[in-house]
């Protein structure tokens, strides 16, 4: 087939709005394991993952004296987890969710409701006095998770009361701070609709004013349910489902037609915690590609719906057919600890030293972020490609007049399905004569973790060097070492082979000569893993590039050198894990552009053992 792209031409700016992820419960954020995963989860280039959704974060919040009106409050626990996040440069959508020390359990009583005011005004105060207001703005603040069926059990006319309640205490700490919801899972549910209803045209049960109108409306739609078996996803009809929503609204509730969109739990199949192995392969990394053009194409493009988030619920810990971004290697049990429910009733991880050893590989779903995060700002019109529901498909991009980037995916909806696609990439308008050509692909052919690890045996505790094998292929890889090519007429042809199912991102790229900015904020942290060695994972802040070919890890035994580069593989994420012998070791870091030119080292960071 043969697929043009008018580099020239533009269908108007591209908001990245794939940027999340999300887990529960939150007091995961008080473990070693997830710690280190929201580390790799912040190192997705250009924040590539911003956002970060969790169920029971005021679980962690303990009070006294709640229906009095000078209560009293703990957020120790709650500040050690935003912490993860903030340090890693994610911002949580912040469920108010969570029966503070089980206090609450009916929100028309006028007294609950006003506590829980109370409650949601100090924990606003808290956070931007932690947190500074810039950085609490920033965030989203969201109502109760699916209250439409088991998490809140109170009925509709309560949760439009803890609704009012939610905005009056957000709103009297600071009015620029932004609440959604009401993020129900059944399509057009009597929660959904009654809460519609009541932003529309209700009385606040707080204020006896009129109800607040929301920041944005969230709801969850997925590909298929829950079952033990690799169901097929039906990726269009998530779509088809979400425009039945906005079609309500636009019919009903007109005065909310203009509010942003999400389908901040957007995944393939429900069930988080059921094995499903395509999880662990490319199949996952290409659908959710797919997914995200099925929305541009039919609802940003075709009805012109403001889309805000499109979410895959895939922060979870665990193996390699669960619903996550990492496989978790243990000696203790994945579904454990409340990440089923959620509750604080579940054991407290922080107590748990079987927790404390862990090592963690990247899957193929999380490199597919990484290539995300790679596509431009402008979109740019793409002829010969099918319809939204075909298997090969393509999001076309550029960034000013010095990159333009192309992700192409090949993947269909049936598990098992395969062969491959030949596609001829004809771009034309290219606004350079010159530029470097650099190619990425996720697919079978390019053995990833998962592949490896069952080449091995499948061993449940792999020893060191397996570790190691595992890792040198977890990170996203070029084809082949960047290239430079010409352009005539400002035209350019590619020859690809794109199997089923993959991706790949066809960059090309005009040098600016200028090499790359210095590498910043290099920190460290020790973890304990599950082989005796000694782990360092390092990170630091992205550099602004778009050139960057890898970041490079120099090592040496002390400030002095002799500095050796230790990752083996390129890395274009901002985070890498180290395991060495035991000895004290200086690191430093610095970016490489596509034209092998380095940045200035970043200060050394020295560990001590």
């Amino acid at each position: 087939m043969r697929v043009t792209v008018n580099c020239a031409a533009s269908t108007g700016g591209l908001n990245h709005f794939w940027q999340s992820t999300g887990f529960t419960p939150a007091a995961l954020l008080l473990d070693a394991d997830m710690r280190q995963a929201m580390a790799y989860v912040g190192a997705v280039p250009h924040g590539g993952i911003a956002w970060v959704r969790i169920h029971y974060l005021l679980e962690l919040v303990t009070a006294k004296d709640l229906g009095t009106p000078q209560p009293t409050y703990n957020w120790s626990a709650l500040d050690t987890a935003l912490d993860v996040l903030v340090l890693n440069r994610l911002k949580p959508i912040f469920e108010l969710m969570g029966n503070v020390s089980g206090y609450f359990t009916d929100f028309t009583n006028g007294t609950q409701a006003r506590a829980w005011v109370r409650l949601v005004h100090a924990l606003a105060e808290h956070l931007i006095d932690r947190y500074g207001q810039a950085e609490v703005q920033g965030w989203l603040f969201e109502t109760w998770n699916e209250p439409d069926v088991g998490f809140w059990t109170q009925g509709d006319e309560a949760f439009c009361a803890y609704y009012d309640a939610c905005a009056a205490g957000l709103q009297s700490a600071d009015p620029g701070l932004r609440l959604g919801g009401p993020g129900t899972c059944r399509n057009l549910s009597p929660t959904l609709k009654a809460f519609l209803a009541h932003c529309d045209t209700g009385t606040s049960a707080v204020t006896g004013g009129p109800a607040t109108r929301p920041a944005f409306i969230s709801i969850h739609e997925k590909g298929v349910r829950s079952h033990q078996e690799d169901l097929t996803p039906d990726s269009m009809g998530i779509v088809e489902r979400e425009a039945r929503v906005i079609d309500y609204i636009r019919e009903h509730h007109p005065v909310l037609t203009a509010l942003p969109f999400m389908n901040n739990e957007c995944d393939p199949q429900v069930g988080w915690g059921t094995i499903h192995t395509w999880r662990a392969r490319p199949y996952y990394a290409a659908l959710v590609a797919k997914i995200i053009n099925q929305h541009l194409l039919e609802l940003i493009d075709g009805k012109g719906v403001d889309y805000a988030l499109l979410s895959n619920d895939n922060g979870f810990m665990g193996t390699w057919g669960h619903r996550t971004l990492l496989t978790r290697f243990s000696e203790s049990d994945h579904i454990d600890h409340g990440q089923a429910d959620g509750h604080r009733d579940a054991p407290r991880l922080e107590a748990d030293p079987l927790r404390r050893k862990a090592e963690l590989i990247k899957k193929p779903v999380l490199n597919a972020m990484t290539l995300l995060s790679l596509l431009g700002d402008e979109r740019c019109p793409v002829v010969g490609v099918g319809s939204p529901a075909e298997s090969v498909g393509a999001i076309a991009t550029r960034r000013g007049i010095s990159q333009v980037a192309v992700l192409l995916y090949n993947s269909a909806d049936r598990i098992n399905a395969g062969g491959s696609d030949h596609v001829t990439l004809k771009l034309e308008g290219l606004p350079f004569e010159k530029a470097a050509l650099c190619i990425y692909r996720i697919d079978e052919a390019d053995p990833d973790p998962f592949a490896v690890w069952e080449q091995m045996g499948a061993p449940n505790v792999p020893t060191a060097d397996e570790f190691a094998r595992m890792r040198e292929r977890q990170e996203l890889r070029a084809t082949e070492a960047p290239r430079e090519v010409n352009i005539r007429a400002g035209s350019l042809a590619l020859d690809l082979t794109i199997a089923l199912p993959s991706l790949a991102l066809v960059l090309l790229t005009a040098d600016s000569g200028i090499r790359p900015e210095r590498v910043a904020e290099l920190r460290a942290e020790h973890y304990e893993g599950l082989t005796g060695a000694t782990e360092v994972l390092l990170t630091w802040t992205g550099v602004g590039s778009r050139a960057l070919r890898t970041y490079e890890i120099l090592g040496a035994p002390s400030i002095e050198g002799p500095a050796e580069r230790i990752n083996t593989v390129d890395l274009l994420d901002t985070a890498f894990l180290h395991t060495s012998a035991g000895v004290d070791r200086v690191y430093w870091v610095r970016a490489v552009d596509y034209w092998n030119r380095g940045g200035d080292l970043s200060d050394p960071v020295h560990i001590e053992h």
